[in-house]
């Protein structure tokens, strides 16, 4: 494929990547890189396919590019770029399926190394191939006396679902491609792109260096200076001065210092929000400039994603997301029966005599009833533990595993810890084992949300970015260990005494907990690498309870329907109704259970981030100032978490919003917003915040805070999955919506929405209007239950058997039901 010199300047491109993922370029590398690079050259299955179109339109009305009558690319940045071309090329570049299988394969076998070293060499052979391609319709071109422009990749400064539309247009199922519904590419070792030719376009050139790159945030980036700044940051009340590199994007330098910004994108320049106020006037490029107002550019606000650090910074960031309105649970919820697997007993052990010489561990487990299990670094200390405690001690005993040997007067601190790790947030609740009772209960943010509002960027960035699955393992590890301090010492504990910790979660985080890699969740055949229940060491994956204490997972169903929504069945006990229930949890995903005791059915949506306020033009997460509720017959006719100033809107302010859109005829059926002499009937004062923002139909709620006809568009999209998902369920159950008797909605979404305005605007059918109960966080619920009571634990077990999983992307009916559930 490669000529001796192609080979070469592969190799040298391969090696300066690798060092600048801190590899030691040792002999021994070198020798492995070469091996790799022959086994690529004969893995590598090259393919291209192109389309070019010269009989295309350009609207700049609706900011697109019509390729025909179905087809279209979109956005503002394409179509600038685009407008004097008179031929646009779309293609696709793949490496093919057998490269991507040898990567997975190392990493599989637990050979890291080759497992890196052979996905950098075919991404360096990939960016070689594109370029050559380039540079071919260069040639030509210029033999026509026309130019070209450089390659466009959507998901870089243009919106990502602009792939999809090549993907269609080229044929990529003709090359083996495919893409799924996160835009996810398969084989990964895929490009795909688009470019422009013609006679007023000068030729750019491609395969420049670092500095020329758009990339900014590439990890493989070389700083030409070493010059270092101090950069002030003020936020939450707080002052801290941090050192940073001349070049260092203020948005990763702010999150590596554990400071979070308001972001649904993950630094990637698209959700608009991680605004911060620089101290002093700075250039902004109109990429920028079109997220902020005119009046936010004048107060030199900033996004810091766009910020790269040239000179001493003082920075403000807005909107601090650490104060948050998290659901948890009430102890009046429960209902359990107390059944720990952890006892505590206090032994007293005999002396030894010449006619007693049984040794140390067959005295302890005889006085516990016999066969005890027991840690060989438990083994190691028992001697001197029992001499130190005059012989008298108390045995911490897990089933049937002898875990802790302490102080007899520490026999009644017998604590477990129960964990809903969401992808937006973490409840954390406390409980005294021996009693059953709640010691204390903690929430906050889910710290990954900094590399991405939903799973599917968060497992892009364990695939892409250098020791990724570790930094998303990390950040959750330390996040519960700090939980584990603040339990201490606020109630005057010790770590030593927290035994065990059941942890629940969608499937994406109990493998990013136990860090495992999870990037075939998000290609198809959408397979986890494990459904079973786990229970490991703590101390295996960093946390600090107990050194022989225990973490235990619930059992998952799918890819996307996970271990809290195993909880939640146990929370609403609807494997034990005999009517039909249904369970909807709506977060970044829409995971819905339809059954009773006797069948059990559940399917995932990809809702995406929308109802969590990601994605949505002012959207935030549920933080103190978030909009909650909106209603056009009161004023205020809207309300705020903490009744503080409002700073954005939440999901179910969004919910409601439209809803009262819907009811005043704001808006159509479609979604549309009507012209404003077209609505009638309107308070005068809600007439007049119908208007536009940034070039679209809008309405402006206050202090600057829109909802737009792309934020509807939004939850269109999110709520026509999760109806689809419900209607597809009772088609399979062959039921009628009417013979549903409960509705049970779950999750922090579900808790706090206006169950009227998810009807109205169509998120569940109006047939369940009456019947629908909100069960508050359920999969916390389940979650305690199973830490409390070993019964609660198998039966969880059991329900991952009793469940069919029905996969929505591939059933025949989803696009169907997906298209009738978008309209309202």
């Amino acid at each position: 494929m490669f000529n001796k010199d192609a080979m070469k300047k592969i190799k040298s491109s391969v090696v300066e990547k690798l060092r600048n993922m801190n590899f030691d370029i040792t002999e021994n590398l070198i020798k492995e890189i070469d091996e790799l690079l022959v086994e690529a050259e004969s893995l590598i299955d090259y393919k291209v396919q192109q389309e070019i179109y010269d009989n295309f339109k350009i609207d700049q009305k609706e900011n697109r590019i019509i390729l025909n009558e179905k087809d279209y690319l979109l956005g503002k940045y394409i179509v600038k770029s685009l407008q004097k071309a008179e031929y646009i090329v779309l293609a696709i570049i793949t490496l093919g399926e057998r490269v991507d299988k040898r990567i997975s394969d190392y990493f599989s076998c637990g050979d890291y190394t080759k497992g890196l070293i052979l996905d950098t060499i075919a991404g360096v052979v990939l960016e070689n191939l594109t370029i050559n391609f380039w540079n071919g319709l260069k040639e030509n071109a210029q033999k026509y006396g026309k130019g070209i422009t450089e390659i466009f990749y959507p998901g870089s400064k243009w919106d990502i679902k602009n792939q999809a539309v090549i993907f269609k247009v080229v044929n990529a199922s003709r090359i083996g491609v495919s893409i799924n519904e996160s835009f996810m590419m398969t084989p990964e070792k895929t490009v795909s792109f688009v470019c422009g030719i013609g006679e007023d376009l000068k030729s750019c050139v491609m395969g420049t260096s670092c500095d020329d790159c758009e990339m900014e945030n590439c990890v493989y980036r070389k700083s030409s200076a070493t010059k270092a700044y101090n950069v002030t940051v003020h936020f939450n009340g707080e002052t801290k001065m941090i050192a940073a590199k001349e070049g260092e994007n203020l948005f990763r330098l702010l999150v590596k210092n554990g400071i979070y910004l308001s972001n649904s994108c993950g630094g990637n320049r698209i959700c608009g929000k991680c605004k911060v106020i620089l101290g002093e006037k700075s250039n902004i490029s109109s990429e920028e400039a079109y997220f902020l107002t005119q009046k936010e550019r004048e107060e030199n606000v900033r996004l810091a994603c766009f910020v790269n650090i040239d000179r001493d910074l003082e920075v403000t960031v807005l909107y601090y997301e650490e104060k948050a309105n998290i659901l948890t649970t009430e102890k009046s919820s429960l209902d359990v029966s107390l059944n720990s697997r952890i006892k505590k007993y206090v032994v007293e052990v005999s002396p030894h005599t010449l006619e007693d010489q049984r040794d140390y561990v067959k005295k302890v487990c005889d006085l516990l009833g016999g066969k005890i299990k027991i840690s060989l670094s438990l083994v190691g200390m028992l001697p001197q533990t029992l001499e130190q405690h005059d012989y008298k001690v108390s045995c911490a005993v897990r089933k049937n595993e002898l875990i802790s040997v302490e102080d007899k007067a520490l026999n009644d601190k017998n604590f477990g810890i129960a964990l809903d790790v969401g992808t937006t947030t973490i409840a954390a609740y406390l409980y005294d084992l021996n009693l059953g009772k709640q010691i204390d209960v903690y929430s906050c943010l889910n710290p990954q949300r900094v590399f991405g509002a939903d799973v599917i960027s968060r497992i892009n960035y364990t695939i892409t970015e250098p020791l990724g699955l570790y930094k998303m393992h990390s950040a959750l590890i330390d996040k519960i260990n700090e939980i584990i301090e603040r339990f201490s010492q606020k109630n005057s504990i010790s770590r030593n005494n927290i035994y065990e910790i059941v942890a629940v979660g969608n499937p994406t985080m109990i493998h990013f907990l136990l860090n495992i890699p999870c990037k075939h969740i998000a290609v198809s055949p959408y397979v986890p690498t494990f459904t079973s229940k786990m229970e490991i060491k703590a101390k295996e994956i960093g946390v600090n309870i107990n050194k022989e204490g225990y973490v235990i997972t619930l059992p998952l169903v799918s890819s996307y329907v996970g271990a809290d929504i195993v909880a939640s069945i146990l929370a609403s006990k609807i494997d034990k109704y005999q009517e039909l229930c249904l369970l909807v949890d709506i977060g970044t995903n829409g995971e819905m259970v339809l059954g009773n005791k006797y069948n059990l059915v559940a399917s995932s949506a990809a809702a995406g981030p929308a109802f969590e306020g990601a994605g949505i033009t002012f959207g935030v997460n549920g933080i103190e100032g978030a909009i909650d509720h909106v209603d056009f017959g009161k004023r205020p006719f809207y309300t705020t978490i903490g009744d503080k100033k409002a700073k954005g809107i939440c999901g179910s302010g969004i919910i409601d919003i439209i809803s009262e859109f819907l009811k005043y005829g704001i808006i159509d059926s479609t979604g549309r917003f009507l012209p404003k002499e077209e609505v009638k009937n309107l308070p005068i004062d809600i007439a007049q915040k119908i208007t536009v923002y940034k070039d679209e139909p809008a309405f402006l709620i206050e202090n600057g805070i829109y909802v737009t006809q792309k934020d509807i568009r939004q939850i269109q999209l999110a709520k026509g999955a999760i109806i689809a998902g419900i209607n597809i369920m009772i088609k399979e159950m062959g039921i009628d919506v009417n013979d549903i008797k409960k509705v049970f909605l779950a999750g922090g979404f579900g808790n706090y929405i206006f169950p009227p305005s998810a009807i109205t605007i169509g998120l569940l059918p109006k047939e369940l209007e009456g019947k629908i109960i909100q069960i508050g966080n359920s999969a916390g619920i389940g979650a305690i239950m199973a830490l409390l009571s070993d019964k609660e634990l198998e039966r969880a077990t059991q329900l991952q058997k009793k469940i069919k999983y029905i996969e929505l992307s591939t059933h025949k009916d989803f696009q169907h039901e997906y298209i009738k559930g978008m309209y309202f």
